[in-house]
């Protein structure tokens, strides 16, 4: 094989990987959350074989549909912490977790469908939510501080306390809140946005 056909070879295989994985995300945008890789096929006009080349089963598509969500969208996947006062951070907060949901909502669902027999999607979704719990602590460390400190000098439950508003705070900024509103409760993004502003500034407040 000459060096030119090498190079067409392997230029064909990055187009139809590249093609394979924009058409899941189009399948998954219109609701078909399990396409079939004969549909996946037909989309894109190539044979079931030729994406077998290039993917050996779901787990190594769903590797690789997260690794392409994480090139797209890395600024938001990062979690930076939010400065500034109090309700600079919940506004700041709220506006992330809200852009960050809308953002992969598709292929967050189709996730969820093959996560309970996917190793991968499991230590993915493991690692993120240990990430943006992270980025709670160090945005609102100052409120957690001062409780801790404040209830340890009452009556030595100041850990306790500071936990609890941590996982309120977890709770209504997670996936499944927003999920919830969204899907479930039919609620547009502004209206869903305030109500976890009111949730979290809520728990600020104990």
């Amino acid at each position: 094989m000459t060096e030119t056909a090498k190079d067409g070879r392997v230029a064909r295989g990055i187009r139809t990987r590249e093609a394979v994985i924009d058409t899941l995300f189009e399948l998954y945008a219109e609701g078909n959350l399990t396409p079939t890789i004969e549909q996946i096929a037909d989309r894109i006009g190539r044979t079931t074989r030729a994406i077998y080349q290039h993917f050996q089963d779901k787990e190594a598509l769903a590797a690789a549909m997260a690794k392409r969500q994480l090139e797209l969208h890395r600024e938001l996947f990062e979690a930076h912490p939010i400065s500034g006062g109090r309700t600079k951070r919940i506004d700041g907060i709220v506006a992330h977790r809200a852009e960050l949901f809308e953002t992969v909502a598709p292929a967050r669902r189709s996730a969820l469908v093959r996560m309970h027999a996917s190793p991968e999607l499991q230590a993915q979704q493991t690692y993120f939510a240990e990430h943006f719990r992270r980025q709670l602590v160090r945005t609102f460390e100052p409120e957690l501080t001062a409780l801790s400190s404040k209830a340890m000098t009452r009556n030595g439950t100041g850990q306790q306390a500071a936990g609890e508003l941590l996982e309120l705070l977890d709770l209504h900024t997670s996936w499944d809140t927003w999920e919830r509103l969204r899907t479930w409760q039919s609620l547009p993004v502004e209206r869903s946005r305030q109500l976890v502003t009111r949730l979290v500034t809520q728990a600020l407040r104990r």
